[in-house]
This record gives C-alpha cells, sequence and structure tokens, in this order.
C-alpha cells in the first residue's frame, strides 16, 4: 500500500514526525494491517485556516499523483483537530482513503 501522511501544520513546529516514521519503519499500529507499506510522502494541512480545505486537498492531490493510495491523517489531528472531518471528507473527494492516525 502506498500512502501519504498529513499531520497538523501547528504541530508541525515541535515534532519531527518521529513517531509516524517510526510506525511506518516498523510496520505497526495503522500500518500493521497492510502486507507491504510504501511512504511516498509526508506534508502538513497546511493551517486551519477556520476549517477551509483547499490547503489539504492540494497537499492530497500531490500526495496521489505521487502514488499514494491512502492518506493516513497524524495523530495530531485525529484527536486535537476541530477540522479534521472536513479535511478527511475533501481528501476523500480527491479520491483517496483516509485513515486516521498513525502511530
Amino acid at each position: 500500500m502506498n500512502v501519504g501522511i498529513i499531520r497538523c501544520d501547528s504541530h508541525s513546529v515541535s515534532c519531527p514526525a518521529a513517531g509516524c516514521l517510526e510506525a511506518v519503519r516498523e510496520k505497526n499500529a495503522s500500518f500493521s494491517s497492510y502486507p507491504e507499506v510504501k511512504l511516498v510522502g509526508l506534508d502538513t494541512c497546511g493551517g486551519c485556516d477556520r476549517g477551509k480545505a483547499d490547503k489539504i486537498t492540494g497537499k492530497a492531490e500531490r500526495l496521489k499523483e505521487l502514488g499514494a493510495d491512502a492518506i493516513h491523517l497524524g495523530n495530531c489531528m485525529v484527536g486535537p483537530c476541530p477540522y479534521k472531518d472536513t479535511f478527511s471528507q475533501a481528501i476523500e473527494e480527491v479520491g483517496l482513503e483516509v485513515v486516521h492516525g498513525t502511530h
């Protein structure tokens, strides 16, 4: 499975995505169900901007161009993000599966 990860823009200032990358590398947590996993890209949501999905749509489209079949939303988005449902819907409209969580 080719995956992309989108994480919280605000959290990316202090988080190096080490937990997300380790989960992909070790094929554990939300990546454990894949027979094989390849990370095609890692990006941020682009910022809250009052829940507008245009930034995340562009990022999801780029990850799809790179071969992503699914986008994993980082744990930093799954719990605290007030726009995760809006963002998830926008990613699905691009034609990608959305998985909530990474590690």
